[in-house]
């Protein structure tokens, strides 16, 4: 609906980014004059943490390299539709990235000296690669002689091109980790389709080189589903002679939990002092229906 009508949209992964990613998107939308969207799940807005509040902890800056239109950007009377959508698409979308690439909103977040296989993650997704790169023991040491780096993205929509361009550049291949259907993959396919076959690296995500499935478009991704896609690419991408991961030789076999320990037993129940624990005590023969 929002890349229906050309909003922006931000994709937090964290607590943290919706507080600072709320700031950012005021920001964006007072400068290039776009409603800015943001996508929120359940679980950060449900969630509780210790974040910062510091008033400096952003330092927005306004682009220094794009040029707004003489009569403005932002709304004004009378204002014909035809004006509006020109006004948009040519300058206001425009406007979005060019603040979007002046802040760096979009960056690497894991880097190596020289890298091979980049990983593009936006949103609760990020996470579980974070996630995921744990389970399969891959630190520091192991990431710099892998040739990994990580890249997260901030504005899921539109894609901004200057940043993801530079994160590309020399990489052998891409794994694209996001939920649901693939926004993020079709547009850097499309950014990087005119390169030059020696400089256009593979793209896979949802789907790999072959067509066959890799990371589910249905429901939510979990970090032992995205480290299954992980080693598989890395697999195909290892020489003899390289990093030998754990589960190289199969996926699942990184992935094996350890049993869990014998936990004290205790039933579900409401939290002390809840209305709960008396309001839904209903008469004989009575039925409650579904409230908070």
């Amino acid at each position: 609906m929002f890349i229906g009508a050309s909003v922006p949209v931000l994709n937090p992964a964290g607590v943290q980014d919706v507080l600072d990613f709320g700031l950012i998107g005021w920001a964006m939308s007072r400068y290039s004059g776009c409603w800015v969207g943001m996508k929120v799940t359940a679980e950060n807005m449900d969630a509780a943490i210790a974040a910062d509040m510091n008033p400096e902890r952003l330092q927005l800056v306004e682009p220094d390299d794009f040029t707004m239109p003489e009569s403005g950007v932002h709304s004004r009377w009378p204002d014909p539709f035809l004006e509006q959508e020109e006004r948009l698409q040519q300058h206001k979308i425009r406007a979005a990235l060019a603040f979007a690439r002046a802040n760096r909103i979009d960056k690497v977040t894991l880097d190596c000296s020289q890298p091979r296989f980049g990983i593009v993650a936006t949103g609760k997704a990020y996470f579980e690669v974070l996630h995921a790169l744990s389970d399969l023991g891959i630190d520091e040491a192991k990431r710099e002689a892998i040739g990994l780096q990580v890249y997260k993205v901030a504005m899921s929509w539109p894609l901004e091109p200057q940043g993801i361009g530079e994160f590309a550049a020399g990489l052998e291949e891409i794994l694209v980790v996001e939920e649901k259907r693939p926004l993020i993959e079709d547009q850097l396919k499309s950014l990087l389709y005119s390169l030059s076959d020696d400089q256009r690296p593979r793209v896979v995500g949802k789907k790999d080189e072959a067509g066959a499935a890799l990371l589910s478009a249905i429901a939510e991704l979990s970090a032992r589903d995205v480290a299954k896609a992980i080693a598989s690419r890395l697999e195909k991408l290892a020489s003899p002679t390289s990093l030998a991961l754990p589960g190289s030789a199969s996926p699942n076999s990184a992935l094996a939990t350890a049993p869990v320990a014998s936990l004290p037993q205790r039933k579900p129940w409401f939290c002390a002092g809840c209305p709960h624990n008396t309001s839904t005590k209903v008469p004989e023969g009575s039925r409650a229906l579904a409230g908070i």
